[in-house]
């Protein structure tokens, strides 16, 4: 196993290339803890907590991607793989088209060029994400929160999926899903509503992958096929039976498809 160490939002481990992965909305590094260690043998990858602000009406993917560079700054990598997942993906990708010397390559999972509904309607994934929020009432105990995650996962809501490894998505959640508390959430809701790379992403010419797990509702495979259609000579990859958060219920399948495209590139 990877000796992994900590600093001022990040955790980093291993030697070589640098491979830097970026979180969803929850912000949290230990979403990647799985591929720290597994790519450590042969990158220095380094997982990146999303800054935690005070809700602004001003706030943009921006001010995110300049957080991401203070830390590359201070761990003096000037140019690295960048891989993002859901808004995480969203700042890779403003960093990749606002910073291109900054970045050797992407990969961008489940994630989004701009807002779009996603699979939200008069539908079971719906109703299926309401019930999700209702696991985090004050009152519930741990194990009503997990019977109740359980559900979503088998009816594939919001983030959830019904693989096995969504219980290893639930304790995650439960350890880090509220810990940058309701203000930060909100801060980076108004600034991903405010995300538009879709005219953009065809000036990135870097290596690319998009990856995006067959059961994800939140990011539909048109989306997917959008943006990789829009970089030039992107891949695709789809992880069967993954939701919003395969990189988390299916590690091995899904870094295995990011070290395949790495190895594909070049990136050793």
């Amino acid at each position: 196993m990877a000796e992994v160490e900590s600093g001022d939002g990040y955790i980093e481990a291993g030697a070589g290339l640098p491979v830097v992965m970026l979180p969803g909305m929850e912000g949290s590094r230990e979403f990647w803890r799985y591929q720290v260690e597994a790519l450590a043998p042969s990158y220095r990858v380094v997982a990146c907590d999303l800054a935690v602000r005070k809700p602004s009406l001003s706030s943009t993917i921006a001010d995110y991607a300049a957080d991401t560079l203070r830390i590359m700054d201070s761990l003096g990598i000037n140019k690295a793989v960048v891989v993002g997942e859901s808004m995480g993906g969203m700042v890779t990708q403003h960093i990749a088209t606002h910073h291109p010397e900054r970045v050797l390559g992407v990969v961008l999972c489940n994630t989004m060029d701009r807002p779009r509904r996603g699979g939200f309607g008069l539908n079971m994934f719906t109703l299926a994400t309401f019930v999700h929020n209702l696991a985090f009432l004050p009152f519930l105990t741990d194990n009503m929160r997990r019977a109740i995650l359980r559900w979503v996962g088998r009816h594939h809501g919001f983030v959830m999926d019904p693989t096995p490894g969504n219980e290893m998505l639930i304790d995650y959640l439960f350890a880090h899903g509220t810990e940058c508390g309701g203000p930060a959430y909100l801060d980076r809701i108004i600034a991903g509503g405010k995300a538009r790379y879709t005219e953009l992403l065809s000036g990135i010419s870097v290596p690319a992958l998009v990856l995006r797990g067959t059961e994800d509702r939140l990011v539909g495979p048109g989306t997917a096929c959008e943006i990789a259609g829009r970089i030039p000579d992107a891949e695709i990859v789809l992880i069967e039976g993954g939701g919003h958060c395969c990189t988390h219920t299916m590690p091995e399948e899904s870094t295995g498809a990011i070290r395949s495209w790495l190895t594909r590139h070049g990136f050793v």
